[in-house]
């Protein structure tokens, strides 16, 4: 797998560098989904789907990739 250092801002990864996998033309994805992962603890019988969290591609520093978080509408006020 040929990756890039990626450095993630704000949402559940703030601050965080990881590898992304690269297209098959080298170059960094211009999204990254990342799903939430964890334990289901609720009062109901039947976890809700999973939340997807997404980052897209804005700026490139120290030839470091670096992805923003792209809040949903619910969180972002409509």
């Amino acid at each position: 797998m040929a990756a890039v250092e990626a450095w993630f801002l704000a949402g559940p990864v703030d601050r965080r560098l990881m590898p992304v996998e690269v297209t098959a033309d080298g170059s960094p994805p211009a999204v990254v989904n990342l799903p939430q992962a964890g334990f289901y603890v609720g009062a109901s019988g039947i976890a809700a789907p999973p939340v997807e969290h997404v980052y897209v591609l804005a700026d490139r520093r120290d030839g470091i990739e670096v992805y923003q978080y792209q809040q949903p509408p619910s969180e972002a006020g409509g």
